[in-house]
């Protein structure tokens, strides 16, 4: 006597699996296109062109993450996406960016960040044409600071006229040394090699003269100052720098004079060009990224405020025009 083999009916998997393929099918395209996009606090612009931070020498990206912090605190913006730059030049990205995103910000990371600011220059470049081809990005913003402020100057200088790269908007540059860096000895300081001619100024040794070129002209400026007319005219600049109040004329690693010194350069070429000088204390150099009440109001209007007015002396910062 046989016993009958029982037959599983695969049939009845065909609703589940059904249901789960129809699931998986809505998350993907709520992720692409989600049903409740970004939303930005009132005032403030709702505008899917990324904004791009560059961190300076010794330095990465957690010295640039109090300034994402407070925009999105605030409700402005939103971290988006990170990408990490071999020594190698290798792209290691982490994150995305689309068209539905409103206000995001990609972080750079260089990861010998002892290259410099012009090696800087040529990843930062590498990278602004991937975000184009790859990711269709057409306009961008950019925050840089110290050296990474003078690398996002010369980014655009060297490829204000390719149609490779998105279109810059807007650049707040802080801390720039586009005229020398304090040589003061410090532990991160290099002490040979091409780089450390960098490090050419010293407390009151140069001025801005009447005509707003500074007195002493550095080989690093002189490299700005040829490339200056390269500079897209359209570009709006906030120029952030520290004064200590303590005679040094400094935020004890770049001089006033050095980081005023991008006004001669820009100044009558761009649209709009405007410095907002720090005092006191929280005025040094990392201090200037470092939870910095000041810089963040300022930065974040600037980036994103609908009607941006700058601020005045009354905060404990200057505005020189």
């Amino acid at each position: 006597m046989f016993k009958a083999t029982k037959r599983f009916d695969l049939s009845k998997l065909y609703f589940p699996i059904g249901i789960i393929i129809l699931v998986l099918g809505a998350l993907f395209l709520w992720q692409d296109h989600p049903k409740n996009p970004d939303t930005v606090k009132a005032g403030y612009v709702s505008s899917s062109t990324p904004t791009v931070f560059v961190h300076g020498w010794t330095s990465s990206w957690r010295s640039e993450r109090p300034w994402v912090d407070s925009a999105e605190l605030a409700g402005i913006a939103r971290k988006r996406m990170m990408i990490r730059v071999k020594p190698s030049g290798k792209l290691v990205i982490k994150g995305t960016v689309k068209k539905w995103m409103k206000n995001p910000i990609i972080m750079v990371q260089f990861d010998n960040n002892r290259a410099g600011e012009f090696q800087y220059t040529k990843w930062l470049t590498k990278v602004c044409k991937l975000l184009k081809s790859k990711y269709h990005v057409d306009k961008l913003n950019f925050v840089g600071h110290s050296m990474g402020a003078y690398a996002v100057i010369y980014y655009n200088m060297l490829n204000g006229k390719s149609s490779k790269i998105p279109k810059t908007e807007k650049v707040c540059a802080v801390a720039g040394p586009y005229d020398g860096i304090i040589d003061d000895h410090k532990p991160n300081q290099p002490l040979t090699g091409p780089l450390a001619k960098l490090w050419d100024d010293a407390p009151n040794k140069n001025r801005i003269t009447i005509s707003g070129k500074p007195k002493i002209v550095h080989p690093e400026y002189q490299i700005l100052s040829l490339l200056k007319k390269n500079f897209p005219r359209n570009i709006r600049v906030l120029n952030i720098y520290g004064n200590l109040g303590n005679g040094s004329n400094s935020d004890g690693v770049v001089s006033t004079t050095s980081a005023l010194s991008l006004g001669y350069l820009l100044r009558d070429h761009v649209t709009y060009y405007q410095t907002f000088e720090v005092f006191g204390n929280r005025a040094q150099h990392s201090e200037l990224h470092n939870n910095n009440i000041v810089v963040n109001r300022e930065m974040n209007n600037f980036l994103w405020a609908k009607n941006y007015i700058p601020s005045n002396a009354a905060d404990t910062a200057n505005i020189q025009n």
